[in-house]
């Protein structure tokens, strides 16, 4: 699960495993349903978008935490 949502692409992780993708988004999915403890919050579109945009906002906080180089 964490290479999955590390990687841009859920397929790509399921390639990486040698699972099927269509596996690897039910597991997704059971863990979201478990997060948010309703099917139906966890399909709806808001919630999707939501957790997309805080993903993404994660991802660029871990880039921003990385040091930068020294100037020459």
């Amino acid at each position: 699960m964490r290479l999955a949502s590390e990687s841009r692409s859920t397929q790509a992780a399921a390639r990486q495993l040698g699972i099927s993708p269509k596996l690897l988004y039910r597991w997704q999915q059971a863990q979201l349903v478990a997060e948010v403890g309703s099917e139906e919050v966890a399909s709806d579109p808001e919630v999707r978008a939501l957790r997309a945009r805080l993903k993404r906002a994660e991802q660029e906080l871990d880039i921003l935490k990385k040091p930068w180089p020294a100037p020459a």
